[in-house]
């Protein structure tokens, strides 16, 4: 991921998923690195195939769609005030309180796999998750998916 310009939101103040992936989904179509229709298939896509992840100790959702929807490959991290709840990926029938969230928009559907085995190796780290919540800028985010790298 050191190699995108990944897009920061610190202390989101939201009520919902729907209002963080909003917010996130809004970001990248402003900025031009999505299609209009990026935010559509997110919410659409979590209603059916959730993405929150009971990592341990703060939740992690990783929304993500078909690269037919991306302009330029991007990632937004958020960094949620208050846990919102999201249903964990595999089992929606299940609530996780989301702290964290990693929206994945990737041009390269091998690309996008590659970025996401390796999220889901970092979140699965005691102490990368420790870290995650001391997160203070790009570079420090960076910097630590970095050291966790094989």
């Amino acid at each position: 991921m050191r190699n995108l310009k990944d897009i920061f939101m610190m202390n989101l103040t939201v009520g919902t998923k729907e209002q963080a992936l909003t917010a996130m989904c809004s970001m990248l179509i402003n900025t031009g690195y999505v299609t209009a229709d990026f935010m559509e298939e997110i919410l659409k896509r979590e209603q059916g195939f959730p993405t929150g992840l009971p990592v341990q100790p703060y939740g992690v959702a990783v929304p993500h769609v078909d690269s037919k929807h991306v302009i330029e490959s991007q990632v937004v991290f958020a960094a949620l005030k208050k846990p919102v709840v999201f249903q964990q990926m595999g089992n929606n029938q299940q609530n996780i309180d989301v702290s964290f969230i990693f929206m994945l928009a990737f041009r390269d559907p091998t690309e996008h796999l590659q970025h996401l085995q390796k999220l889901f190796l970092c979140l699965q780290d005691t102490a990368f998750m420790q870290q995650l919540n001391q997160i203070k800028n790009k570079s420090h985010l960076l910097q630590l998916i970095n050291n966790i790298e094989t």
